[in-house]
């Protein structure tokens, strides 16, 4: 099917749904579905048969989703009240009808995507005898806007050609009957942004004209180590990333160079993930096809390795020269023209997506900060743009707004006249800009968005970090663009993929195509050395999660110990027991809190900073916790005792907010504390994982041990705390916990440290290069509807 085709089948099936029979079914929580027949709903497996198999289990999943944003979208605090409208006219077209609405709001609070709901009187005490779905088109000068619409009835399931008429459907027809005589005045409700899913429904039909789409549908590549691509890494650059780079993130960067398509990089926390993906940057602008004696041999392996050079591309003649084009800012104040060597005869052009803005900024400021090398080890600013919504200031100066301002401050205003409006001036200087551009830099869902279509190329390397944080057809969107391979970087045993449904999330829809290739069996290069972690940090997260694959870097002991672990309550790893902590759930939250916590948090984090000052930084110190309105609550109430900067003092946010991100100490509330309702999202490993692992050199787990132990990793961690004797058993009054006596009792003695040092290392063991995910726990059974509500994602 055509892009419209695609688009015009989901609008017809979500502008048919009764938006009250939604919220109606979202209140019973759904839990009678059975094995989701009767909704047409298929469990996701690892390998499918072809298309029809693959869309059939990921299309149904999809819509639940979509239906549970609608839901949300209801639900969150900063909801948008009825507006009073009128439609002035309206058209039909392809069974649709196509409303242009006047209405009373301030201007860009409705915009393109925008899913809204049109209704003939308000929802008060009596239902309205009209009121459908529409769908915003486009905005029409400041107060209008052109809606798309489907009245002629509910799509039953996703069969498009069963539709049954239904009275509010035939309500709203009336209406458009009327408009023919006189303006008809409508209420309009905003209900939520479907532009994202709406990329990703695009992208899942697009499996059937992706040339790897066998790679997709069965998780394997043919033949993938029996036609290798011969590419040759200049040695002055080769010598760099030897002496960079330790021997995993190496075999990571040379296999990307052998691997006919995919390539799958396992980057655990502090191995270095990032000063990879530059590595690689690095390798991908400049590598160049081996030379191999055969003459048959070699134009065959050339053309395998660039099949850019042949018939198939249009670009076969482009020469770039030395400072072509212009040049980027990489700072506010410094600019620093790319120096393209002129003996390539093809820049290769890069797309590096991320889920989210803060992962994608994370890797735009490195580079940034340290460029990338040439094939002559020479440090360079490739041309680079960072396109989409929301840029950290510290990478604004690359990003495609500033630089289109910048290029239109500096053209003569005679040239801009003859060039035609301003709109389409400056989309012209945006494909200008993203064509110069070695490496685009987009979050997936933006990659997907009409400013890619427009691209006149392809590009030739797709590469996707935290891939194994979005769901399968986020991670189609960019490449249904086209490309010739791709690097997914990712930790499957990380943070997963946000997903709204609980049943989508029960039918395995949040499992990432990182994941699912991994459980396929398709190879994974796994990033072995950490560098951030002091060893008794790592000793438990490699145990449990990575088959005590991880090793530590040189010197990470030395370089990660410090004086508050001479008492081993505040040591590297330590659990602190709660007792007598009680949970308690917000009214209508859906989330939880723990005061006792809080409590002995404040207390704690007051001696340590009492004691050791450097510590008084938000730079330095966390305090995390799965739960936002925990987080909420802390903030709260370090706000009542150190006054309104206290979020310089301390960095409090949820589990979520911290991914990626990296400490001094890190203090982990787990909120939860009680004999038989179980911890809900707490279970899931991953978060567990990500919070202990934010930490250089201390992580203190706060919480209920009795309470966590009803799951098995964290039974694990409690009963290794115990093993290492870091388990500290609190009772109330917190304050006698930490007064100078009780410390006295846990000061660490220079033996007990030789002794423990000497553990830790004859428990070391080798690691291997290529690597499966030993942990494979599914969905998390016994995370509540409530929990997977709030989600603990972080509302900043």
């Amino acid at each position: 099917m055509e892009n419209a085709d695609i688009i015009a089948r989901f609008h017809k099936i979500v502008l048919s749904w009764d938006y009250l029979r939604l919220l109606k079914d979202s209140n019973k929580k759904r839990k009678d579905i059975g094995d989701g027949t009767a909704l047409g709903l298929k469990e996701v497996k690892d390998t499918y048969e072809d298309v029809d198999d693959y869309i059939g289990t990921f299309e149904p999943l999809l819509f639940e989703e979509v239906k549970a944003q609608i839901v949300q979208g209801r639900d969150e605090e900063d909801v948008t009240e009825w507006t009073l409208g009128a439609i002035t006219t309206y058209s039909q077209a392809s069974g649709f009808h196509l409303p242009v609405v006047a209405y009373l709001s301030e201007d860009g609070a409705i915009v393109e995507n925008d899913l809204v709901l049109i209704s003939k009187d308000k929802f008060e005490e009596e239902l309205p005898s009209a009121y459908a779905f529409a769908l915003v088109l486009n905005r029409e000068g400041r107060n209008h806007l052109r809606l798309r619409m489907f009245i002629a009835g509910e799509v039953e399931g996703t069969n498009t050609d069963k539709i049954k008429p239904v009275g509010r459907l035939k309500g709203m027809n009336d209406i458009f009957k009327a408009v023919d005589k006189v303006e008809t005045g409508v209420w309009i409700l905003k209900i939520a942004s479907l532009s994202t899913i709406i990329r990703e429904y695009v992208a899942l039909w697009s499996i059937s004209s992706l040339p790897f789409k066998d790679l997709v549908l069965s998780g394997a590549e043919q033949d993938a180590t029996s036609e290798h691509r011969p590419w040759k890494i200049p040695r002055p650059l080769m010598e760099f990333l030897e002496n960079n780079h330790n021997k995993s993130q190496l075999d990571a960067i040379r296999v990307s160079l052998i691997l006919k398509f995919s390539l799958h990089i396992l980057g655990p926390p502090g191995t270095g993930k990032t000063q990879t993906i530059l590595g690689l940057l690095s390798a991908i602008l400049h590598a160049t096809p081996s030379i191999v004696q055969s003459k048959f041999c070699r134009y065959n392996h050339w053309k395998q390795a660039s099949p850019w050079l042949y018939d198939s591309n249009p670009r076969d003649q482009i020469m770039p020269i030395d400072g072509d084009d212009g040049f980027y800012p990489t700072t506010g104040n410094e600019l620093k023209p790319e120096v393209v060597n002129a003996n390539r005869k093809y820049r290769v052009r890069v797309l590096v997506c991320a889920p989210s803005n803060s992962a994608l900024d994370e890797i735009v400021l490195r580079l940034l900060n340290t460029g990338i090398r040439d094939e002559n080890d020479r440090t360079y600013n490739p041309k680079i743009v960072r396109i989409g919504l929301k840029a950290h200031h510290s990478v604004q100066a690359v990003s495609m707004d500033y630089l289109v301002n910048q290029k239109l401050a500096g053209m003569d205003p005679t040239d801009i006249k003859k060039q035609g409006s301003t709109g389409g001036d400056k989309d012209s200087v945006r494909a200008s800009i993203l064509g110069e551009a070695a490496i685009v830099f987009s979050t997936l869902s933006f990659s997907g968005s009409t400013l890619f279509s427009k691209m006149n190329h392809v590009f030739d390397v797709v590469i996707i970090d935290e891939a194994a944080q979005a769901v399968e057809a986020a991670t189609l969107v960019p490449l249904a663009n086209g490309c010739k391979q791709v690097f997914l970087v990712g930790d499957p045993v990380q943070l997963p993929a946000t997903v709204i449904s609980p049943i989508a999330e029960r039918f395995g829809y949040g499992m990432s195509l990182f994941k699912r290739f991994q459980r396929a069996g398709y190879p994974v290069q796994m990033l072995k050395t950490q560098y951030r972690m002091h060893p008794e940090i790592r000793s438990f997260p490699s145990r449990e999660f990575y088959s005590e694959a991880l090793e530590d870097g040189e010197d990470v002991r030395e370089q990660t110990e410090r004086p508050w672990h001479e008492y081993r309550c505040f040591g590297p790893f330590c659990f602190l027991d709660i007792e007598e902590g009680v949970e308690s759930q917000p009214s209508g939250s859906g989330s939880w809190v723990n005061v006792d916590e809080v409590e002995f948090v404040l207390l704690m984090y007051h001696k340590l900073v009492t004691t050791y000052p450097e510590l008084k930084s938000s730079s330095r110190l966390a305090i995390i916790s799965p739960y936002r309105h925990q987080v909420k609550l802390f903030r709260e109430r370090f706000r009542e005792t150190f006054g309104v900067e206290s979020d310089k003092l301390v960095d409090i946010n949820t589990v979520d907010g911290f991914q990626g991100r990296e400490k001094e100490v890190a203090i982990f509330s787990c909120v939860r504390a009680n004999s038989n309702k179980g911890i809900g999202f707490v279970a899931d490993f991953r978060r567990m994982n990500v919070g202990i692992t934010r930490a250089r050199s201390s992580v203190l787990v706060v919480g209920s041990a009795l309470t966590l132990k009803v799951d098995k990793h964290w039974k694990n961690l409690v009963e290794n705390a115990q093993e290492r004797n870091c388990l500290f058993r609190v009772s109330k009054p917190y304050t006698s916990f930490f007064s100078d006596k009780n410390l006295e009792t846990m000061q660490v003695k220079e033996e007990s440290k030789v002794e423990e040092m000497e553990a830790l290392l004859d428990g070391t063991e080798n690691s291997v290069a290529m690597y499966t995910n030993p942990v494979d726990d599914g969905d998390q059974g016994n995370a509540d509807d409530e929990d997977l509500a709030d989600g603990g994602f972080d509302e900043d």
